[in-house]
């Protein structure tokens, strides 16, 4: 059996998110980056237009999560530890995705985060995904890429508060009914084709991703 050092910061970081150490230190060696507890800015969201005093928000309140963050130098690096971690993670029930921010809307920042979760939608909750904008609530969004996720086959890239990104790892059997979907849900993907059916197939197949973005 093997034995920790219970005031290891990572051990520490381990009993507090539920990731074991093991991959808590796989992920620093891929990312050459030392981990971080996966947290999220607090965000309240209301469909109506109720009566909400903001202010008694504390500016920078953030959420802490059950899962582990790590700097990244970029996308494409992110990518390829998914990739190639997938199959290893999930069978211990985790999910492994990219969280991108930016501060005062210019410095670009990416992390690659684990969390404690046995499907490819639970990072949404979690990062409290949607489309608030559009009237489209976390679960309203994650209802409709289940539906997406039976033709498209979706495994989780990335997650914010307004956004999201999946590998498609099935063929549909009409692009085109699900596209029209896709445009339905985000017109913000239909606005940028200019409501092509063709050309944001052509961008998909081309790809294999599906980024959705609520501004």
């Amino acid at each position: 059996m093997q034995h920790f050092d219970k005031q290891d910061p990572i051990y520490l970081l381990s009993l507090k998110t539920g990731i074991e150490v093991k991959f808590i230190k796989q992920l620093q060696y891929e990312t050459k980056s030392y981990p971080k507890r996966l947290k999220r800015d607090f965000t309240a969201t209301l469909l109506s237009k109720e009566l909400f005093n903001f202010d008694e928000i504390p500016e920078g309140k953030t959420v802490e999560l059950p899962g582990v963050s790590f700097k990244l130098a970029s996308e494409d690096e992110g990518f390829k530890i998914i990739s190639k971690l997938r199959k290893e993670t999930e069978a211990k029930n985790y999910r492994i995705f990219l969280d991108i921010y930016y501060s005062n809307d210019i410095d670009k920042s990416v992390d690659l985060s684990i969390i404690s979760c046995n499907n490819d939608f639970d990072p949404l909750v979690y990062m409290h995904t949607n489309g608030i904008n559009y009237g489209i609530t976390n679960q309203k969004l994650i209802d409709e890429l289940r539906i997406l996720d039976k033709s498209l086959g979706l495994k989780i890239l990335g997650a914010g508060e307004d956004w999201c990104e999946f590998e498609i790892t099935k063929e549909p059997e009409s692009w085109f009914v699900i596209i029209r979907k896709i445009f339905e849900l985000c017109p913000d993907i239909a606005e940028k084709y200019d409501y092509s059916l063709e050309d944001f197939k052509t961008c998909l197949i081309k790809t294999r991703k599906l980024y959705l973005w609520f501004d």
